[in-house]
């Protein structure tokens, strides 16, 4: 690179970099009475976004405005960009802690998205299929969920119905027989 390349192009760096100073210099003076409420505004959306995040974000906005003496508008702004990824990089964490702990160790960990199977794909005789449809009980994991004296309490389930879905259950890899 020659000499006069370099320096054209440290000029023009070092007039971008003054250029940029002056228009935030003249943004912060200018809105000087509106940029910290904005700011405020930012913080909470992006706390409403990304709950986890709420308090520190704020504790950090209150910090910058009262002891620095700076609105805290580009911070806020990056809050308020940040706050959807963080949110579902949260979720995304919090479905896999669920995923955890919503397996049974009852139940084949192959099986887990089966819960959701409707009891239907159980194979079960129609008198059972009707007293656990009678009593609100329409999927495999909510099958699962309910204790034997609680099947037994349903009308018309009696112990040949609790060994017929004892049975399936075992067929169908839910829980592991034994």
């Amino acid at each position: 690179m020659s000499v006069f390349s370099f320096t054209v192009w440290t000029l023009l760096v070092g007039g971008l970099w003054l250029v940029k100073k002056v228009v935030e210099l003249a943004l912060e003076n200018e809105y000087a009475s509106w940029a910290p409420a904005l700011a405020r505004l930012s913080v909470r959306c992006a706390g409403f976004i990304c709950r986890s995040h709420r308090e520190q974000w704020w504790a950090d906005l209150q910090y910058v405005q009262r002891v620095e003496r700076n609105s805290g508008l580009t911070p806020a702004a990056s809050c308020l960009v940040n706050a959807p990824f963080l949110a579902l990089r949260d979720t995304a964490r919090a479905a896999r802690k669920w995923r955890g702990s919503a397996s049974r160790t009852a139940v084949a960990d192959s099986n887990v998205l089966a819960l959701s199977w409707r009891i239907e794909a159980l194979g079960l005789s129609n008198a059972t299929l009707s007293a656990l449809r009678a009593h609100r009980v329409t999927t495999v994991d909510e099958l699962l969920s309910m204790r034997e004296d609680e099947l037994l309490h349903i009308r018309n389930f009696g112990r040949t119905a609790l060994d017929e879905v004892k049975e399936k259950i075992v067929e169908g890899g839910f829980i592991q027989p034994g």
